[in-house]
């Protein structure tokens, strides 16, 4: 079933791709970063990809496979042996080699995403021999590899504005209020990408990335097609479904520090929550409600009927029991306590979920605002702790247990995964368990991206992460138009 959902829309009876032309799609909102450990949303997952490479890449039933590296890691001698393939370059024209894999892994462990490598306690190189010292078994390690965040960088240094990866695309332009323009690289190790350019927009109003593709401006959308009633797409337009790997939460600021930090609260709010309601919040893509930060691909439980609704009861007895802790929580000074919600502007959905959110306060006697923000002001605000709640997403390969479990105790500045894994495996149960005992982040849903795209577009899929195969696409024929509403 999953490998049927990353499939490309290729039809078999087409002639070979052709190179060249320019496509212009659009990212689920503003990327803040390129810098691979830095990304968070599915946007900057998405250019990452593009822009860099790593030493394995998920492929389409979730298992990696090689990219950067010659083949699978070897164990020998109780540490892993990973061969480099030769003659890799980067955008600058510099070879690419050990030193800079070397040094982009050490990097990583000095950042947020460092519970990718937390199992690995040594890097060394020689020529094109990288050796890690690690309790992780290959086929683990290789999983964790295959990773966005560990992405390689020249030198491992960190990257700005015109990021320099080796990946199939250069940065070209990116103009920070909504577009980022990528190239081809025509030396890139795995092939020149077909198409010459492909300009990424993003878009601070519900509706304006589907007028640009009705009128025939864009030939992707994410936004579905005939938003508006008794219209129709300019061009005929076919669509493509990834895997449910968006996973939509709440996190925690420190504003309200008491507040935030208790975790009956935030069970409280957890249990507030009517997950059932939000399914509306899609352009009619695939959704999973859940309240744990876990697919069922990966072993994660199917949200029944009854955790579809709300737990009034169970959420006020939780939120009594913080206000034995927390004197704001208390009955008689609850109504002076008022949160905020931060949500990002480029994001539409989030702002509904940001009002179910807020209607679960309500139910509580909690009052609270909802703020939209640029994406960077969010970023920045969260990592201050400048909140009381916002909404983020997290996207990881479907099937892997361990990068979920990584990635989300990560965005709730929680150490545990990051312990666990350092040890060796985690368990999924033992996960769950202290998950819920912590809740540092509240899962809402995971969602899959859905892309329309014009009838000459060709090669569009998804990866197990969720993430379009932008650099698969290429123009064949001319576009077909759509015929006018009414007509047969």
């Amino acid at each position: 079933m999953l490998a049927s959902l990353v499939v490309a829309s290729v039809v078999a009876a087409e002639s070979r791709p052709h190179y060249g032309g320019a496509l212009e799609g659009s990212l689920l909102g503003a990327p803040v970063t390129l810098d691979p450990p830095l990304a968070q949303s599915h946007a900057e997952l998405t250019a990452v990809e593009l822009v860099f490479d790593t030493l394995y890449r998920t492929g389409p039933a979730g298992l990696p496979q090689p990219h950067l590296a010659a083949g699978p890691p070897i164990l020998a001698g109780g540490k892993l042996q990973i061969e480099l393939k030769t003659g890799v370059k980067f955008h600058d024209g510099s070879e690419l080699g050990g030193a800079d894999v070397a040094a982009s892994l050490e990097r990583i462990r000095t950042t947020p995403s460092r519970w990718a490598l937390a199992g690995i306690t040594a890097i060394s190189y020689s020529g094109t021999a990288l050796e890690l010292t690690t309790s992780a078994t290959p086929a683990d390690a290789a999983k964790l590899l295959a990773l966005p965040a560990t992405a390689i960088t020249k030198g491992g240094k960190p990257q700005a504005d015109r990021p320099v990866g080796s990946g199939p695309f250069v940065v070209d332009a990116w103009d920070k209020k909504g577009r980022l323009v990528l190239k081809a690289f025509d030396n890139h190790f795995a092939g020149r990408p077909y198409l010459d350019q492909l300009t990424l927009r993003w878009y601070d109003t519900p509706d304006g990335e589907a007028r640009q593709f009705e009128k025939g401006d864009a030939q992707l959308s994410s936004r579905g097609v005939a938003v508006f009633t008794g219209v129709q797409p300019k061009f005929k337009s076919l669509d493509v479904e990834g895997p449910a790997a968006l996973l939509v939460f709440v996190g925690f600021g420190r504003v309200h520090a008491d507040v935030m930090a208790d975790r009956s609260f935030r069970r409280a709010l957890d249990l507030a929550l009517a997950r059932g309601a939000m399914t509306s919040v899609t352009s009619g893509e695939r959704l999973a409600l859940s309240r744990v930060p876990l697919p069922v691909e990966a072993g994660g439980p199917m949200l029944d009927a009854a955790g579809r609704l709300d737990n009034l009861v169970g959420a006020k007895a939780a939120l009594a029991d913080a206000a034995k802790r927390v004197k704001s929580l208390a009955p008689d000074r609850l109504a002076q306590l008022k949160l905020e919600i931060l949500i990002d502007d480029t994001r539409p959905d989030d702002r509904e979920l940001a009002e179910r959110t807020a209607h679960a306060l309500t139910k509580l006697s909690i009052a609270s605002v909802i703020t939209a923000v640029p994406a960077a002001t969010l970023r920045e605000r969260v990592k201050r702790g400048d909140c009381d709640l916002w909404i983020g997403q997290l996207a990881a390969p479907v099937t892997s247990a361990p990068a979920w479990w990584g990635v989300a105790f990560a965005a709730g500045g929680d150490t545990w995964a990051e312990q666990r894994l350092a040890a060796g495996p985690i368990d999924n149960a033992i996960a769950q368990k202290a998950f819920a005992d912590r809740l540092p982040i509240v899962p809402l849903l995971f969602r899959a991206v859905r892309i329309w795209h014009r009838s000459d577009v060709r090669g569009l899929g998804f990866d197990a992460t969720g993430r379009p195969s932008y650099a698969d696409m290429f123009l064949y024929g001319e576009p077909t138009r759509a015929q006018k509403v009414g007509k047969p």
